[in-house]
């Protein structure tokens, strides 16, 4: 059975699980749409608990409506996205687009994967460059995407303090996945001060990430300027590439 097959059971006989499944798709549209102004500034976990409760209410209705001459995948994205915009900006919108327009081809598709992949691997490339301090960039980058850390990230630094340590020190850092960004930055230095000899406060762990993020856009969109990469537009290309590639 195939992906879609999967979508379209889940629609029918469990919609609830089916919105469990994609929570990554809806993120990433609404962290596009937010980050492009189109969404009140709030923090994008409310915004989410708001799309999902909605998104619940119409599933009934998106049932109804969908034709199944398109992927599933691109008819629920058309329409998460419609929702986001008619609740959110409360002005109206065009018609939903027929399936052969917001259908993608097969071609077009895997080249926009290529092309997520390879900017990607050139972001991971830029991290190796900051040398011992990589991981601690990786993790508090992740920390600010709402992307969960593994125990693995907590490896190379001054100290090691065994696996089931840096397991907790993994969940102690993912649980503040749903805070606002000062409460992050005590999170991460609280951890961090259990792996590195010289202690650092909140306020040090921000002007040193605030540093290293700031070199990394430069090594991202080169000197002078080849890329219009932000901090936040890191967010979405992290996210979308481990969504294509836990998807393969």
């Amino acid at each position: 059975m195939d992906n879609n097959d999967t979508d379209i059971r889940f629609l029918r006989d469990d919609p609830g699980k089916l919105l469990v499944r994609y929570q990554p798709v809806i993120r990433i549209i609404v962290k596009n749409l937010a980050y492009q102004g189109y969404l009140p500034k709030r923090d994008v976990n409310d915004l989410m608990q708001d799309v999902n409760r909605k998104l619940l209410e119409r599933l009934p209705r998106i049932r109804d409506q969908y034709n199944y001459k398109s992927k599933f995948k691109t008819y629920f994205s058309v329409v998460v996205r419609n929702l986001c915009l008619e609740e959110f900006r409360k002005v109206r919108i065009v018609a939903e687009p027929q399936a052969e327009v917001y259908e993608q081809t097969s071609q077009e598709s895997a080249t926009d994967q290529l092309t997520i992949r390879q900017e990607y691997e050139r972001l991971q490339r830029a991290f190796r460059l900051f040398g011992h301090e990589r991981n601690a960039l990786w993790i508090t980058l992740r920390c600010f995407a709402d992307l969960e850390v593994v125990a693995g990230d907590f490896l190379d630094f001054d100290l090691d303090p065994g696996e089931e340590k840096r397991n907790e020190l993994a969940t102690q850092v993912n649980d503040a996945n749903q805070l606002q960004k000062r409460e992050k930055m005590d999170a991460l230095s609280s951890a961090f001060n259990q792996l590195e000899r010289k202690p650092r406060t909140p306020d040090a762990l921000r002007k040193w990430t605030s540093s290293r993020l700031d070199e990394l856009l430069v090594l991202m969109n080169g000197k002078p300027p080849r890329s219009a990469y932000t901090i936040e537009i890191l967010y979405i290309l992290m996210e979308k590439a481990e969504y294509h590639e836990n998807n393969e």
